[in-house]
């Protein structure tokens, strides 16, 4: 009895990556791709929304961000904020966001994001945006991002814990 429960177990560690399933509280993964500490600031509906978070790459081959899309918003896109001589200005990401085997991209202020545009519905601290990231080669990742007023401590954005 006990060999079959620690075989069923080791097939289940094998077999784990292959599927989406959350990895912490808000965390999730898919293959080689990890997302950590996802989250967004609270906003009206209506006004434009922002979405954070790390995105690792665990595999051994490259990966594209090439999209992304919510129920929550009319329309979600990558952006890049920049500054040039002292002068902040945004620039759509157009070619997808590579990230490298065994790298990992933050999507914080001041940097990399995606901009929810036209919300559905109020964002509210506490609350959760459901968002699906879509990666080179089609793969589709489901990520809750939640709702708070301001960035996850770096405790808060450790390496997902498996459960």
């Amino acid at each position: 009895m006990r060999s079959r429960f620690l075989t069923s177990l080791a097939l289940a560690a094998l077999f784990t990556p292959l599927m989406v399933t959350p990895v912490a509280a808000s965390d999730s993964r898919l293959g080689g791709v990890e997302i950590r500490a996802p989250w967004t600031r609270p906003a009206a509906a209506g006004m434009t929304g922002v979405g954070y978070m790390v995105i690792a790459n665990t595999g051994k081959t490259p990966l594209r961000l090439v999209s992304a899309e919510s129920p929550a918003a009319r329309m979600v896109s990558l952006h890049q904020s920049v500054q040039t001589n002292g002068v902040s200005s945004m620039r759509p990401v157009t070619e997808g966001l590579a990230i490298a085997p065994g790298a990992q991209v933050a999507l914080a202020p001041g940097g990399y994001h995606l901009m929810l545009m036209g919300l559905t519905q109020a964002q509210t601290a506490g609350g959760k945006t459901p968002l699906t990231l879509v990666f080179g080669g089609g793969r589709r990742l489901q990520v809750e991002l939640v709702v708070r007023a301001s960035a996850p401590t770096p405790g808060e954005q450790a390496a997902p814990h498996h459960h």
